[in-house]
């Protein structure tokens, strides 16, 4: 990010010319402006919490010898006020820091999808986002270009310009490029296309593997969000069924340690091999002992005593774990290989070789 400011800092100063990736913005002065006339919008594709911002806050200083390198970017509204195009966490962060007045780049009213663009640029381009928040700017840049180019563009525009999150407005945007015929897996401007206009570089798999995280339900999605959950373990919830999701989510929220045995937990129900409360009982170690006579519930069904060794059942779901990504790991040097791990080139071939001795020693010794 570069800028070239024509003027002193603290007050109004020259046009600006600010490169966000392909972008470039001209017709912008530097000014001072008072916290309370910026308006934050919820439109932001960010959703971090307030207690993520207090490293950022002790960085940027003081108010009256500020070290923000880049100001935040706003744009006016025409009654003395001043909305927040890119920049919140600063934003937050000044506020944090009992700032009263901040220096800001000042933009005439912006083009709804314009906004969004930069909203987007400037976010991909600083600390990562949040999984769900990455993947829904994307597909909004993503649908906004399609309907441009079905012609929709200012339907799409309207959409953008009212004041509700990313999720609200995704849905929106689903809804009417529904309506008019879309199919998104023929469109009209290609993902490598929108991407480039971007300025981002994301291998296709990996794309598609963060846009999975979408099938999480909406109403579960700002649940996940509040947990320390990889993308990973995100897409893994949306391949349950809705209630599902939501009864997952209560358990984890409740005993964060299960936090990383979600996509275990997910992938045996998903399977069949258990149901959920089997899988949750198997996370938190609960193995079934058999007792004779067995034990009578209240209701004079027979019921299955349960006995927790955390130890042994942690070790065991991790081994289960690394199965899973052993069995993944050699199909993909397999299929490298040619066929043969052999045929890798010296000295993985060898190497992965011993790797495979060293795994059958040990189970046969066990």
């Amino acid at each position: 990010l570069a800028r070239r400011l024509a003027g002193p800092p603290g007050r109004g100063g020259e046009d600006v010319t600010v490169s966000m990736g392909n972008i470039s913005i001209t017709g912008q002065t530097l000014q001072t402006l008072p916290l309370h006339a910026i308006l934050r919008t919820v439109r932001n594709p960010r959703s971090d919490p307030d207690e993520e911002l207090d490293d950022l806050a002790a960085s940027i200083g003081k108010e009256d010898n500020p070290r923000m390198a880049q100001p935040p970017l706003v744009e006016q509204t025409g009654d003395g006020r001043y909305r927040l195009i890119a920049g919140e966490r600063r934003l937050r962060a000044a506020e944090r820091a009992g700032w009263q007045r901040i220096e800001c780049l000042v933009r005439q009213p912006m083009d709804a999808l314009e906004a969004h663009t930069l909203r987007l640029v400037e976010n991909l381009n600083r600390r990562a986002l949040h999984p769900l928040d990455q993947a829904i700017a994307l597909k909004l840049a993503w649908l906004a270009a399609n309907a441009s180019a079905l012609g929709c563009g200012d339907e799409i525009r309207s959409i953008l310009d009212e004041e509700a999150t990313p999720p609200q407005t995704l849905r929106r945007m689903e809804a009417l490029m529904s309506q008019q015929g879309f199919i998104p897996t023929h469109p009209f401007v290609p993902w490598d296309e929108v991407l480039d206009s971007l300025g981002v570089s994301i291998h296709p798999e990996s794309r598609r593997k963060l846009l999975r995280v979408l099938a999480v339900d909406s109403a579960v999605q700002e649940q996940v969000r509040q947990l320390d959950l990889t993308e990973a373990a995100i897409r893994s919830i949306g391949t349950l069924d809705t209630e599902e999701q939501q009864r997952l989510i209560r358990e984890v929220t409740e005993d964060p340690e299960l936090a990383r045995k979600v996509r275990r937990i997910a992938r045996v129900v998903r399977e069949g091999t258990h149901t959920l409360d089997q899988a949750l009982a198997e996370a938190r170690g609960q193995v079934p002992l058999q007792t004779d006579p067995p034990v009578q519930a209240e209701e004079g069904t027979t019921a299955q005593a349960l006995v927790l060794d955390e130890q042994v059942s942690d070790g065991v779901v991790q081994l289960l774990e690394i199965a899973n990504r052993l069995t993944v790991l050699v199909a993909s040097l397999t299929t490298a290989a040619g066929g043969n791990l052999a045929d890798l080139s010296p000295p993985w071939g060898e190497w992965a070789l011993d790797a495979l001795a060293s795994i059958r020693s040990a189970i046969e010794n066990h």
